[in-house]
């Protein structure tokens, strides 16, 4: 049995993290977790394995480059890819100096598939075929 690619998606608007889950679970067969409070997602990532996490920047409460350096510390393996409409290329050179990667929204679905099957191939252990 082959191992689901395990996917954190951490965004506080609902339909955000809805339309990923469904897309990721329908196209990747990804096992997908849900979290809309920062706190709980950096609690999340010192608890859990997870081998992509998408990341809202914007979020109140603690925003999404100090979830990612926290993830950063905690589990450099695992990928971050934080989608945002703020910021442009500040943010953009912000999110690869903590080790990110970084989707301006809105973001393309399959841009954003791409980019996790390139990301999961690399760490080895899954491959996957264009539809």
């Amino acid at each position: 049995m082959a191992i689901k690619p395990r996917v954190l998606i951490v965004d506080d608007e609902k339909e955000v993290r809805q339309q990923f889950a469904l897309f990721l679970t329908q196209r990747l067969d990804c096992e997908i977790i849900e979290e809309a409070d920062g706190q709980k997602a950096i609690d999340r990532i010192g608890q859990e394995e997870f081998h992509i996490v998408l990341l809202d920047q914007h979020m109140p409460g603690i925003d999404g480059f100090t979830i990612l350096e926290h993830i950063h510390q905690k589990s450099p393996q695992t990928t971050v890819i934080v989608i945002t409409g703020l910021g442009g290329s500040a943010a953009s050179h912000k999110v690869e100096r903590l080790g990110g990667i970084y989707m301006a929204k809105p973001v393309s679905l399959k841009a954003l598939q791409l980019t996790i099957e390139r990301e999961l191939e690399k760490r080895g252990g899954f491959s996957f075929q264009l539809p």
